[in-house]
């Protein structure tokens, strides 16, 4: 993109006149105005080019948000009998909605117990729809605008994160492969908590780079109030402290690294309180969801039989998630990006690899800071390609995960 100096550039030149020594305007006050008014747009700022692609940038993400829900209501009419809630309140969305709606269970009540119930679900998504509502608009609908604004905040951030890590060109395609990334679509088609926990972990990973430590762990102490996988970003301040600590500079980023489990480990701490069960997260996710740490056991064991299914879903789907993932680890490799964003992806994939979760679709999302990465090594050809791989991908994904149920599993 060509930078542009001056506000002069964008109007038209002045037209030129024939050489001789008896020029002259046929109206000389007309050629003063033209001089003086010139000469007034060259001494204003110029519009920044970057906020240009911005522009483009939240074009298309309104693109991609308004056929998410046009593919909204066809999944309605194929697997709700043409009710546009159903697809929304997917899966995790509807324990979202009954958590913004109703609060915790209290103790002692059946649907503590329950199967896949709401119990363990992180706060911050369900406060933010209650506030919402708070202006008289039904939950499901406050969950969508909730999810709206935080998918636009959070494409923002990305793209200024990319910026600054990689200048306005690939900060560009970087955000362009963020808004059309396959694994959104579940989270910004269905009322998922990732729409607002990406755009808090881009903001803490933006305040790293910027040096704004105590904003950045209350960034991240956020995310973790949003999802458990914003723990990811806890260790990640630590890159940055020991290069401090090893330049005899005071250990500011310390600071990150204190306050950014403090969100999850919060709301655990409200748990234990609430139902008398000090590991009552834990508990609850073993026994009721079956989720648990295993080491990659059940997702070793799983990989050989191409057809079964497990708790991070059929291994058919899991294969491409893995060369994904191994393809996302030579970029940021052969990027070179700042240290904060490599480990923040090393932790996350942690996360995902070390528990029965495996790398499903949607929690693939958060590891969205190597598409920076991607963009910056791809060539033009090579982006070209993976964004209509991407834009194919994108409704596939959202339609077979809200019409299919259990036979592709949870997203």
């Amino acid at each position: 993109m060509a930078d542009v100096e001056t506000r002069g550039d964008l109007l038209p030149a002045e037209p030129s006149r024939p050489r001789g020594k008896h020029l002259a305007f046929a109206n000389p006050d007309e050629h003063r105005r033209l001089s003086g008014l010139h000469e007034l747009y060259h001494r204003l700022p110029a519009v920044p080019p970057t906020w240009a692609a911005l522009g483009r940038v939240m074009g298309l993400y309104a693109v991609v948000r308004c056929a998410l829900l046009l593919l909204d209501v066809l999944a309605a009419h194929i697997a709700d009998g043409g009710n546009l809630a159903g697809p929304l309140l997917a899966w995790d969305g509807q324990h979202y909605v009954q958590v913004a709606e109703s609060g915790y269970p209290p103790l002692g009540t059946a649907a503590v117990d329950q199967s896949f119930g709401p119990a363990g679900f992180s706060p911050l998504f369900p406060i933010f729809i209650r506030l919402f509502a708070l202006t008289g608009m039904s939950y499901v609908l406050a969950g969508l605008v909730v999810s709206l604004i935080a998918g636009g905040v959070a494409t923002i951030l990305l793209w200024r994160l990319a910026v600054a890590l990689t200048g306005e060109e690939t900060g560009y395609h970087a955000t362009v492969l963020f808004v059309t990334f396959p694994c959104l679509a579940i989270p910004w088609g269905s009322l998922y908590s990732e729409c607002l926990g990406l755009a808090l972990v881009a903001a803490s990973l933006l305040l790293m780079v910027e040096r704004r430590w105590p904003w950045a762990g209350l960034a991240a102490l956020l995310a973790g109030a949003t999802n458990p996988l914003g723990l990811a970003l806890t260790p990640v301040a630590l890159v940055p402290a020991w290069r401090q600590l090893r330049n005899r500079e005071a250990p500011r980023a310390l600071a990150t690294v204190f306050m950014a489990p403090l969100g999850f480990l919060g709301f655990a701490a409200w748990l234990a309180v609430r139902y008398h069960d000090a590991f009552f997260w834990w508990h609850y996710q073993d026994k009721e969801w079956g989720a648990r740490i295993d080491f990659g056991k059940s997702l070793i064991l799983q990989l050989p039989h191409l057809w079964a299914g497990g708790y991070a879903g059929r291994t058919w789907m899991l294969w491409p998630a893995l060369l994904g993932i191994a393809l996302a680890s030579v970029a940021l490799w052969k990027a070179r990006l700042p240290g904060v964003i490599n480990a923040y992806y090393i932790a996350l994939m942690a996360l995902l690899l070390l528990s029965n979760q495996g790398p499903k679709p949607r929690l693939l999302a958060w590891a969205f800071p190597a598409l920076i990465a991607i963009a910056k090594v791809l060539k033009d050809h090579g982006r070209q390609v993976l964004l209509i791989t991407f834009t194919f991908l994108m409704p596939v994904i959202f339609i077979a995960f809200t019409t299919l149920g259990n036979i592709t599993s949870q997203p």
